[in-house]
């Protein structure tokens, strides 16, 4: 059984990018185009092993949803951004 991801990111080319490159190194991949759907995900999906969000994104920011995933989920959370600061 391999190991699954979600990743988060409004941007569709960057979400088929990672997915690949993710499944390509054996890891299972879920996908959320903003940090709403992100949690609507992982509220359905008890087996995600680790989030990725982007930090910049519609609906909910990645912070908005790393910190409403703490609220019910000890799972780790990686923040992907192209922002400098």
């Amino acid at each position: 059984m391999s190991e699954t991801i979600l990743y988060a990111d409004d941007e569709p080319k960057y979400l088929r990018l990672v997915r690949l490159f993710l499944e390509g190194a054996g890891y299972e991949v879920a996908t959320a185009g903003d940090g709403l759907a992100a949690l609507e995900t992982l509220g359905k999906r008890p087996d995600i092993d680790l989030v990725i969000l982007d930090v910049l994104m519609p609906r909910m920011d990645g912070y908005a949803a790393c910190k409403a995933i703490r609220a019910f989920s000890k799972v780790p959370i990686l923040m992907l951004t192209a922002l400098g600061d």
